[in-house]
């Protein structure tokens, strides 16, 4: 698929020396992005278990052993 841009415009702020975020900032971003990890390994770990095969779904009579 082509796209044809007439015109693009783009701002850019460069900062030297301190990030412009205050420690409160800072570490609200961090806390959220540690949520956020760990929101996507449950999820993760969510659709490992639903896509496994279990035991009853692998054995003929649903249990093994008897």
């Amino acid at each position: 698929m082509s796209v044809h841009v007439e015109e693009l415009t783009s701002e850019l702020t460069v900062v030297d020396g301190d990030l412009p975020l205050s420690l409160a900032q800072i570490e609200k971003l961090t806390k959220l992005v540690i949520q956020r990890i760990e929101q996507r390994k449950r999820q993760n770990a969510q659709h490992r278990e639903s896509t496994s095969p279990r035991d009853s779904a692998i054995s003929p009579s649903g249990a093994e052993g008897r």
